[in-house]
């Protein structure tokens, strides 16, 4: 019977460290391109990093651009069923699904540069989200675009009355429902189908980041910018949390110690460092940047106040307190130099 007992501790502890010595590959993957700030300054350091830091053990297959198939709505589906590991999404993508954090992207709520609006929404989203919107899932990193602006084709828009009639492109849910507060029609369209759009004239303007203007070339099928921040949007990149627990634990230990809230900031602070040269290059294309006055700006602000109130009300339907929700998501913004 010892002798057994000694058998069986040795098997236990060999398949212990046959499972720690495992090498681990999960697939990733994006709706956005292997050019996107998300690829270059995110997931490509960072795939090599867990490999280096794993001896080759955690390794992470890349796929961006939807390229193992479906549509970007797909993705978090995709991630829940197992059929990937990680997504790169926005909350757009899956109307509803990630209502709390629309939050952040409220009009005129942002800090206005990626890295404070990334300091504060994790803030925010480790209080208010991890049991709800995020539930079941390991936030790998989340940061947000610097500032997205107003990107016009044809028509400069400076009032709130130069809106009306205006289709606009939009990435989500409460943009659009700004844009119709402001007076436009808010319309839905892929990332890679808006180039077309523009050119077409399908669409008349849409809201987006400076840094990715560039990488899509929309400084060729636009002509005008309003330099006033409107929203910025969240870009996250999360795990199956099944996948995550199923780590051998120095593995777990290897992923964790390399992300975290100062890890997201610096990845912001990169996105951030894309603005200015974005701006240059608009410029030197020939096209217009400008700024609306302040008390133009608090027009729009007083037209987009029902999209607060929707917002508040759609948390309160989820058992959650919206007002206090929206009032420390202003208290947090404001701390990170919102004005």
């Amino acid at each position: 019977m010892k002798r057994l007992v000694l058998i069986a501790a040795a098997a236990a502890a060999f398949s212990g460290a046959a499972a720690a010595q495992q090498t681990v590959t999960l697939k990733v993957h994006s709706f956005s391109s292997a050019l996107a700030p998300e690829a270059v300054h995110h997931m490509l350091p960072l795939i090599e990093k867990l490999d280096k830091d794993s001896g080759g053990r955690l390794k992470l297959e890349f796929y961006p651009s939807m390229q193992l198939g479906g549509k970007p709505g797909d993705l978090i589906q995709q991630m829940e069923d197992g059929v990937v590991d990680i997504v790169i999404t926005i909350p757009g993508l899956t109307p509803g699904r990630f209502a709390g954090l629309e939050g952040t992207e409220l009009p005129f709520t942002n800090v206005g540069t990626s890295a404070g609006q990334t300091a504060a929404m994790l803030e925010w989203v480790n209080k208010w989200l991890l049991t709800s919107d995020f539930k079941n899932i390991k936030i790998v990193h989340m940061h947000t675009t610097d500032a997205a602006v107003l990107h016009m084709r044809a028509k400069q828009v400076k009032t709130l009355a130069d809106f009306k009639g205006m289709k606009v492109r939009v990435p989500g849910r409460f943009v659009g429902e700004a844009v119709k507060a402001l007076g436009g029609t808010p319309v839905g369209v892929p990332l890679g189908g808006i180039y077309e759009a523009l050119e077409r004239g399908q669409i008349d303007a849409m809201t987006i980041n400076w840094a990715i203007m560039t990488p899509y070339k929309f400084q060729e099928v636009t002509k005008y910018h309003l330099e006033t921040p409107v929203y910025q949007n969240a870009i996250m990149t999360l795990m199956r949390q099944a996948s995550y627990d199923k780590l051998p634990a120095d593995l777990k230990k290897v992923l964790d110690s390399n992300i975290g809230l100062e890890y997201s900031v610096g990845i912001a602070r990169k996105v951030d460092e894309l603005t200015g040269p974005a701006k240059k290059a608009i410029a030197a294309h020939g096209n217009v940047i400008y700024s609306i006055p302040d008390a133009e700006r608090a027009r729009w602000i007083a037209a987009v106040q029902p999209v607060y109130a929707l917002w508040i009300q759609e948390m309160n339907k989820r058992g959650l307190p919206g007002q206090q929700m929206f009032d420390d998501l202003l208290a947090r913004t404001a701390k990170y130099g919102r004005k």
